[in-house]
Parts: structure tokens; sequence; C-alpha cells
């Protein structure tokens, strides 16, 4: 807020006034107290002192006033000021130095008509210290109400100026409010929305309290558990063990027996192609008997004996080829299941290597699970 104007704090009184204090002993000429007052139109009058004590107070207005009646020149002015004083001396109105201006024109208006105008004898402490004209006291009062009024005016300003800041810091304070209204709406509906979260906080831990408990139950079963999977689980392993042991022995016998087919196939192949080199060569042999037995007389003894022989050779041939025969289609029925029984050979040697890894796998685990049992004891 800005600094009010304190017009009431400052005293307009009479001392802040110029004061006339033309003082003349009763002895002094008339003519040269004139002489003065015309040189100095400013006075307002003069006091007449004796000894030092003032016994009147003669306003000009009044002096030039008597002065200028018929024969009042020719009384006066060649003699002292007393006796003007004597003849037209008046009781003057005195006011205090340290009385206000206002109250000191409303004491100086409230006088008689006739003594209106006159000069007013200004004192301090009941002794007069000068003299002081209405129209002085006025003018003083209107330029203190002017100054009071310049004032006012700036001090209007000023209030008005703090006005409109005081309604702008009003709408702000409204614009403050809404927000802090808004702000306890938000606050409010966010206590709500804690009280609620915290309700859910406290059945949640009821909740995770519950379920702490049981996974403490569910970790000693499991423990429980894992110590009988784990004695389980070894005994499983050494069965596996040996059942994988087993495997690997039935493998190589398997191999060895698919090992030894191959070997007599290989037989069979070369006996087949020895009867086929057989067979040929009997049919050949045949068709020589055959072509020697045609050649020969009819009644020959021999021709019989070679046709006996021909006869033989390809029976001989003709059995030879059914051996043959029959014993490529048992090969040939053979080999699908000979190769079968070699795939099946392959594919359990990489069984078996797959067990092995799984069983040190196995072992692994059966490990780790033991001192995974251990430590859950221990905590």
């Amino acid at each position: 807020m800005p600094t009010r104007l304190k017009i009431a704090e400052k005293k307009n009184t009479l001392a802040d006034l110029s004061l006339d204090n033309y003082r003349v002993n009763i002895d002094v000429s008339t003519t040269l107290v004139e002489n003065h007052l015309l040189a100095n139109p400013t006075l307002s009058g003069f006091f007449v002192v004796e000894d030092r004590q003032i016994i009147g107070v003669v306003s000009r207005q009044k002096f030039f006033e008597i002065m200028s009646k018929e024969y009042a020149r020719d009384i006066y002015t060649k003699r002292p000021i007393k006796l003007f004083v004597k003849n037209n001396n008046y009781q003057s109105l005195k006011i205090d130095v340290y009385t206000e201006i206002n109250d000191a024109v409303q004491k100086a208006l409230a006088r008689p008509p006739k003594y209106i105008y006159s000069p007013i004898v200004v004192t301090e402490d009941d002794q007069e210290i000068g003299m002081l004209e209405l129209s002085s006291l006025i003018l003083a009062q209107a330029q203190m109400f002017s100054t009071i009024n310049e004032k006012l005016i700036s001090q209007e300003r000023d209030l008005r100026r703090y006005a409109r800041k005081i309604e702008k810091e009003k709408e702000k304070v409204k614009e403050y409010s809404e927000q802090l209204e808004e702000q306890q709406i938000n606050l409010q509906t966010s206590n709500k929305l804690l009280k609620t979260q915290t309700e859910r906080l406290e059945e949640q831990k009821e909740e995770l309290s519950k379920q702490s408990r049981e996974i403490h139950l569910l970790n000693k079963s499991f423990a429980d558990l894992g110590s009988l999977l784990s004695r389980k689980g070894k005994n499983t392993f050494n069965s596996l063990a040996k059942s994988i042991d087993s495997i690997i022995h039935f493998t190589g016998e398997v191999n060895q027996v698919c090992d030894s087919f191959r070997e007599k196939f290989k037989g069979i192949d070369r006996s087949t192609f020895l009867i086929e080199r057989i067979s040929k060569k009997v049919d050949n042999l045949s068709q020589q008997v055959s072509i020697v037995s045609a050649n020969l007389p009819s009644d020959n003894s021999r021709s019989s004996s070679f046709k006996v022989i021909a006869d033989e050779i390809a029976s001989l041939g003709t059995q030879i080829s059914e051996a043959n025969t029959t014993i490529n289609s048992m090969a040939q029925q053979l080999k699908p299941e000979i190769k079968f029984l070699l795939k099946i050979s392959e594919k359990n040697k990489t069984v078996v290597k797959n067990l092995e890894r799984d069983a040190q796998g196995t072992q692994s685990a059966l490990n780790d699970l033991t001192k995974l049992i251990g430590q859950g004891k221990n905590d």
C-alpha cells in the first residue's frame, strides 16, 4: 500500500509566516514615521514603545486614514507620535504565534466589522513579536489550502492507482482461491484414493502374509519332495545307467551281427556269381553234348549215352539255375531287413549318445537339487 500523505500532522501556524515588527519610540516625530511607512509599502503598521514596553499599536490603514483628514497634518506632523497614539489608539487582537492559521483566520473574522481589517498582533509567551495583515493571513490560508488540495489530488491519484492494484490483486486472489478450491477438491480426491490404496495395501499385506505362510509350507513340502525325488532320482539314475549299459552292450552285439551279415552277403554274392558261371558252363556243355549226339548215327550206342548225359547235364543246369534264382531271391528279401537292422543300429548309437548326455545332465541336476534342498533346510 502506498504511503498516505499525513496532511494533518504538519501544523501550519503563524510561526511559518513573515511578521512585521516596525517599532518606534513615543518621542519619534510623526513625519519620520510617515516617511518610513511610505518607503515600505508592505508594512502593515507599527508598534509605539515607551521604556521598551509597547503602549500602542497603529495599523497602516488607520494611520493614513487619520492623516488624510482635514487639519490632521497640521496637528500631528510636527509633533511626536505619542500624540497620535493617545488620540487614536485601539485595543488590537492578539494571537499566539503557535496558533494554526485556520484558527487565526476564524478569530480575526470574528472581530467587529470596524476592526475586521486591522492588523493582528502576534505574541509569544504574552510578548508582542510582530503584526500581520488579515489579507496576508487569508493568503497564507489560501496557499495552505492549495497545497493541501494538491496533496489531496496526488493522494487521490495514488489511492486510485492503489484501488486498481487492489482490484487486480482481488482478481488474482479470486483466481488463486479458485485454484486453491480446485486443489482442495483434488486433495480430497487424492486422500480418498490414498485411503482406498492404503486399505488395498493392508489387504494385500494380509494376502502376502497368508501367501508367505503358504509358500513356507510349500517350501517345506518341496524340500521333503526334493529329498524324496533326490533319493528316487538317484535310484532311477542308477537303473537308467544300467539300462544304458545294457543297450550299449546290445547295440554292440547288433553291430557285430550286422557286420557278420555283411560278410555272409559278400560270400553269397561270390557264390551266386560262381554258380552263375557254372550254370553258363553247364549250359554250354549241354549244347556241345547235344551237337555231338546229333551228329552220331541213330543206331550208335554212344548216341544214346550222349543223349542221357545231355539230358542229365540239362537237368543239372536247370537245377543250378533254380538254386541260383532261389538264393538271389532270398538274398534280395534279406537285404532290406539287413539294411533296416543297420539303420536301427545307427539310431541306437545316436540314442545311446543322447542317453549318455542326458544322464550326465540328470546327474548334474540331481547334484544341484541336493544342494538346493540342503540350503532350504538350512534356511
